[in-house]
């Protein structure tokens, strides 16, 4: 391993990016994060927004997952979450997807520094839907209560399988968050990055020189608030 790359621990507390191509295990790392026996313990809220039915939840035991129909007409569990556990809904109309993000931006706004639970709201969607500037809206409005409180009570985990298609209006969500970079890397990305995350940010600047492009598995993990950069194989 390289010289200034630590093995991967933890995942830290705050926002975070998983970047990684089609086929790079994005999905199937989100559903072994939601089953670590610390998500057990605690008392959050996780919110999983996707418009591709993968159906890994079949295999969820440890953390029990709440199925969400789209089209039911009880949404209280974006326009008010409050009971603990992993709620997925799975739809490819962007329209709903939007509406679902407005809800849950409106509740943070509203409740602002008075959360009881962590929530955490996993948007795994296409690079189409992401180019849409509604859609940009409620997140970057979900995004500005999120970076606004000390405690990271709310926090937005980003799966993309491209940058490229990113507007000017999106980049602003992904300055100084946490990278989860899958492998095999692009070196294209790195680049893309570092234009994103911005000279505001330099430490995570610098950690993207440490990055080998030529590792086919695992992920690299880049905190924005430490020092270190980590790695973990598969």
């Amino acid at each position: 391993m390289e010289q200034n790359v630590k093995p991967f621990e933890k995942f830290f507390s705050g926002s975070h990016l998983i970047l990684g191509e089609a086929g790079s295990g994005k999905t199937k790392l989100i559903w072994s994060i939601l089953q670590d026996r610390e998500y057990v313990k605690e008392n959050s809220i996780n919110i999983v927004l996707t418009d591709s039915e993968k159906r890994m939840w079949h295999d969820s035991y440890q953390n029990p997952v709440t199925i969400i129909n789209p089209y039911d007409s009880d949404i209280s569990w974006v326009t008010n979450p409050s009971k603990p556990g992993i709620y997925y809904c799975a739809c490819d109309y962007a329209p709903r997807i939007i509406t679902f993000l407005e809800c849950l931006a409106t509740w943070a706004v509203q409740n602002e520094r008075k959360f009881e639970q962590k929530v955490r709201v996993f948007i795994d969607i296409s690079s189409k839907i992401w180019m849409l500037p509604e859609f940009i809206e409620q997140v970057n409005r979900l995004h500005f209560i999120a970076s606004s409180q000390e405690d990271d009570s709310i926090e937005i985990w980003a799966v993309l399988g491209s940058l490229k298609k990113l507007t000017n209006q999106a980049k602003p969500i992904f300055a100084c968050i946490n990278l989860v970079l899958m492998n095999p890397i692009s070196p294209s990305w790195i680049d893309e990055l570092k234009d994103i995350v911005g000279i505001q940010c330099g430490n995570l600047r610098d950690k993207l020189d440490g990055i080998r492009v030529d590792k086919k598995e695992g992920y690299y993990y880049a905190p924005s608030d430490d020092q270190e950069l980590y790695f973990q194989s598969n």
